[in-house]
């Protein structure tokens, strides 16, 4: 089953956590969340004991000074670069620069919109077309 990005929800929790000193993110799906540092790295499993917390909106709608935060999935990456995304895996492994995922959820795993959007300019064209050898 592919993830739905709207269903993926970020929050920065209120208090210090041990470990974080940045402070600490939750991103949730699905019932499933991952404990990490702000902007995605570092992820742990998480269970939520009433911390007190405040949504991380999308960049489309946070507002200023908030810069808000986005996800991509495989299928949002394989649409931008116009690959089918059975495929997907070939660009994550071969392509250099490709950005790994932030973490991964039962359903698959996902990606820093940011730094996907950063990299697609500096992907290097690929030829679809393959050289082969005439029969003889």
């Amino acid at each position: 089953m592919a993830i739905t990005p709207n269903l993926v929800h970020v929050y920065q929790l209120a208090e210090p956590v041990e470990g974080r000193p940045d402070g600490a993110w939750v991103i949730e799906y699905r019932g499933q969340a991952f404990l990490t540092d702000p902007g995605g790295g570092n992820p742990a499993p998480f269970t939520w004991s009433g911390q007190e917390r405040r949504t991380i909106e999308s960049r489309a709608r946070a507002k200023a000074p908030a810069t808000g935060f986005d996800v991509m999935t495989q299928e949002d990456i394989a649409r931008a670069l116009r690959v089918n995304p059975a495929l997907l895996s070939f660009v994550e492994h071969g392509e250099p620069g490709f950005p790994g995922p932030i973490l991964r959820f039962r359903e698959g795993p996902i990606w820093d919109a940011e730094a996907v959007e950063r990299w697609i300019p500096t992907r290097q064209p690929q030829d679809s077309r393959r050289t082969s050898v005439p029969r003889t």
